[in-house]
Order: C-alpha cells, then sequence, then structure tokens
C-alpha cells in the first residue's frame, strides 16, 4: 500500500493481495471532504455495532475492507489486530472525511508517511502561513 497525493486529492493505493483481502484498489477523497489526519498509536474507537461488508477480517493478521455502521462506513487496512468483536489496531493512521462513504479511513502506515500527510494537508488551509524569507 501506499499513497500519492496532488493539491486536491489523496489516494490511498492498494496493492496485489491488498486488493483481494480489501476488495478494492484505490480510494481517492478530495482534500476539501477531508475534515482531520490523526495518528493513533492504538486505536479501538469503533461504534457499538459494525458489520463488515465487504472485505477480511482475520484475528492477529488482517483486517481490511468496508464496514458499515450507523455512523457511517469505514475503511480499514490493518495488520495484527487483536480481539473480535472490537479490534484493537496500533499505529494507524485515521483521515476523516465529512462524506458518508468513507467517512472514516483507517490505514496502518508509518510515523514519517503520517508527518507527510499532516504537512500535505495542513497547506492551503485557511489561517496557515508559510514562512517566507525576506528579501
Amino acid at each position: 500500500m501506499y499513497h500519492t497525493t496532488t493539491n486536491q486529492s489523496l489516494a490511498i493505493v492498494l496493492e496485489g493481495r491488498e486488493q483481494m483481502w480489501a476488495l478494492r484498489a484505490k480510494i481517492t477523497i478530495d482534500k476539501a471532504d477531508i475534515t482531520s489526519i490523526t495518528w493513533h498509536g492504538h486505536f479501538n474507537e469503533w461504534p457499538r455495532l459494525i458489520i463488515r461488508m465487504p472485505g477480511s477480517y482475520f484475528p492477529k493478521w488482517l483486517m481490511a475492507g468496508s464496514y458499515w455502521s450507523d455512523d457511517g462506513w469505514d475503511f480499514v487496512y490493518a495488520k495484527n489486530p487483536s480481539g473480535m468483536l472490537r479490534p484493537s489496531l496500533d499505529d494507524v493512521v485515521v483521515i476523516e472525511t465529512n462524506k458518508d462513504r468513507y467517512r472514516r479511513i483507517i490505514v496502518q502506515l508509518s510515523k514519517d508517511e503520517y508527518n507527510d500527510l499532516k504537512t500535505w494537508f495542513n497547506e492551503g488551509k485557511k489561517g496557515s502561513r508559510k514562512s517566507v524569507p525576506a528579501k
């Protein structure tokens, strides 16, 4: 899995077997639709009821695909989940959007990849300023 960005969008691209497990090849999100990007060393913030459809879940090995709840749709791709009904994930990035599908995209990325995404997300936001060297 890798991600690419343009000025207006973020794409999460799954490769090879990842596509098979998640039943998706790519997720593209417009920057304007993203409300936050956060890093979680330990994540288990699930709604009371969550239904996998479609996707794969193998405890202690892989959680991948689309998950539905009353709160909307989540997309998850993370290795080594622990727990059955409310899995815990380690070292994931949570991308929250204002869309129903997907309201959250939860993927395992390195801390450096998270920092790159956070920098990209904060660029050009109202109220943020880039420092310009004096002439």
